[in-house]
């Protein structure tokens, strides 16, 4: 069997094969319409296989496609949606199907807050930026329309924008911090500057080139720039955005570690803000789950049990284990690497 993506199987209207699970559990049979709604199965799938294509599968698949009218397929499976086939599954997998089919955060909204952080990202890059209006703005989408609806949210990756990782981390971070905040108990106002500062946590890598940035491994040097990094965004948000102590913390600290060995200043326990230490293991979880993380890891349920193993040497205590338990630990979806 041979692996296969997402996006070799878009190009099908109808199945020329058998596709299988990492178990080699027939998922869907040749022959059958690969509808949107199959499509966002497979999609919390970890590994997909086929068997080696044939000709005739492809001849297949031409003389059924003129057979199909897609608008139809596609009115129907809006209008009826079917029952997940989870009998194919794996029961993990099935489980994780059946239970987040109905997302709880629509599209719609992902891809404004992805707009919105888009264009403040973009600004610092162009010339800087000195109005914080638009942070707010994303910080108060996030904040009036998530943390109502968190007792429905089963999973951290039903909080995940997948896309472009330069323009969708912080408000990935931001969408776990408020979450994560709200089940710390923290205050309305202190939940609205944990997101506000994971909004920005990663600012200053807007003064760093891109160049290095993109860079899949680092040299020393370059490593100790990427490493100002948290400095260069206490100072914007201190002296060109003009917001608190508190939040500018955040970006200061980021990178700190319980035990001291993080950067840019090797702090440790209490001298790191609550603030910082919620940022600082959402955005550890997001590199991990977008495939950036220092260790590689299948799916969402690997990334908590590297985040365990890193414990409370880099995590307060209270942080790391209301992290953990959040949401269902089981968690199946499908780490996609998302590139700068």
């Amino acid at each position: 069997m041979q692996l296969i993506s997402i996006d070799e199987l878009l190009n099908h209207k109808v199945l020329p094969f058998d596709l299988y699970n990492e178990k080699g559990r027939v998922i869907f049979n040749a022959g059958e319409i690969l509808t949107p709604g199959k499509i966002l199965q497979l999609k919390y799938i970890s590994a997909i296989y086929i068997d080696e294509v044939e000709e005739e599968f492809e001849e297949l698949e031409n003389e059924e496609i003129e057979l199909l009218d897609e608008d139809e397929i596609l009115e129907d499976e809006k209008d009826s949606p079917k029952e997940v086939e989870t009998n194919k599954l794996d029961p993990a997998e099935a489980a994780y199907a059946r239970e987040t089919k109905k997302p709880v955060i629509s599209e719609d909204f992902k891809t404004k807050l992805t707009d919105k952080y888009k264009v403040i990202m973009d600004c610092f890059i162009e010339d800087g930026a000195e109005d914080p209006s638009l942070c707010i703005e994303v910080r108060d989408n996030i904040v009036d329309d998530i943390i109502p609806e968190v007792n429905k949210i089963l999973y951290r990756s039903q909080l995940k924008i997948y896309g472009d990782y330069y323009y969708t981390h912080g408000v990935n971070v931001a969408m776990l911090s408020a979450v994560l905040a709200h089940k710390l108990k923290l205050s309305n106002h202190l939940i609205k500057d944990v997101t506000l500062a994971a909004i920005l946590h990663d600012i200053g890598k807007t003064r760093i080139p891109p160049a290095i940035l993109k860079k899949s491994a680092h040299t020393a040097s370059e490593i100790k720039l990427i490493q100002l990094h948290p400095r260069l965004g206490y100072k914007i948000i201190k002296d060109d955005l003009h917001l608190s102590e508190n939040i500018a913390l955040v970006a200061l600290q980021h990178h700190e570690k319980a035990d001291g060995s993080g950067y840019p200043f090797g702090i440790s326990g209490n001298s790191i803000s609550l603030e910082s230490n919620i940022i600082s293991i959402c955005n550890v979880y997001d590199q991990l789950t977008s495939g950036r993380g220092e260790v590689k890891v299948k799916n969402p349920k690997e990334a908590i049990k590297h985040i365990l193993d890193m414990g409370t040497k880099c995590f307060k205590s209270d942080v790391l284990y209301t992290f953990v338990h959040m949401t269902n630990y089981n968690d199946y979806a499908p780490i996609m690497t998302d590139y700068y």
